[in-house]
């Protein structure tokens, strides 16, 4: 083989070459167009979808750019009527002005007469005024006097309304107490008791408290006995914290203490024990 073949064969051996590098480049920069429009690439949606999409986008806006045309030229009536409205309002309102500018000059001629008219009374009352504050001085004087009388009798019929209800009070007290008196002289008659004879038999005054309490017998203990006075048929009274509870009737008795009866009639409450008792004169 000569040089020149050499050199042939070496020149197309490294076309060979670069042609195949081109291939591979091409290769590998080779795109579906037809998968980048239906589908998309990296994660995008495809073309013809983001041309239906702006479509669909475009016909909302041009039907919402109807529909606020529409909404305006609705407005554009509807200011019209309110500006007519408002000029005729403006038009009654200019006539009502006009014929109450007239009306406000012909009071104001009035009040020109009223002020020439009022400064002469204002004359004649400052006379009258005059009389009056004389009229005034004179009836204040009269006032006063007629007030010290009338307080007078007011006083006067106090002092004769406290002695008329103190009169009353003791001619109703003054009968209660003859009734009374009556009373006790029937029963002190009734039960044939003289009343100069002196009360031996009634307990002294002596308090003590609830010991114990028998209630299916209706009996209790105390803590006083016949040390302090105490006898049987003598009474005692039962309270606590000063509130009435019932009424005892003594039974028997011992130095220290005694046992009495619970009257039931005159019970008000159910007794305990420590209940306060104090002697009677029933």
């Amino acid at each position: 083989m000569t040089l020149l073949g050499k050199c042939l064969t070496a020149l197309i051996l490294i076309l060979s070459v670069g042609f195949a590098a081109l291939a591979l480049v091409a290769t590998a920069s080779h795109k579906n167009w037809r998968d980048v429009v239906l589908k998309g690439q990296n994660g995008e949606i495809g073309l013809k979808a983001q041309i239906e999409e702006i479509s669909n986008k475009n016909d909302q806006l041009e039907k919402q750019k109807s529909r606020t045309e529409d909404a305006l030229a609705r407005e554009r009536v509807s200011r019209k009527t309110a500006l007519a409205a408002l000029q005729t309002q403006l038009d009654k309102f200019k006539d009502e002005l006009s014929r109450s500018g007239a009306e406000v000059e012909a009071l104001t001629s009035q009040v020109t007469k009223l002020v020439s008219d009022n400064e002469t009374k204002t004359k004649e009352l400052e006379t009258l005024n005059a009389d009056n504050d004389r009229l005034r001085a004179s009836v204040r004087d009269e006032q006063e006097a007629r007030d010290k009388l009338f307080t007078t009798t007011l006083e006067l019929t106090d002092k004769m309304n406290v002695l008329r209800g103190f009169k009353q009070r003791l001619e109703e007290r003054n009968k209660q107490l003859m009734a009374q008196a009556t009373r006790f002289e029937e029963v002190i008659a009734a039960r044939g008791i003289d009343i100069n004879e002196p009360l031996d038999g009634a307990p002294p005054e002596r308090n003590g408290n609830i010991l114990q309490i028998d209630r299916p017998s209706h009996l209790v203990l105390i803590s006083i006995g016949s040390d302090e006075g105490l006898r049987a048929g003598h009474y005692l009274e039962v309270t606590r914290k000063g509130r009435y509870v019932g009424k005892l009737k003594v039974r028997n008795t011992e130095p220290d203490r005694s046992v009495a009866e619970i009257l039931k009639d005159y019970s008000e409450g159910i007794l305990q024990e420590g209940d306060r008792v104090d002697t009677t004169l029933d």
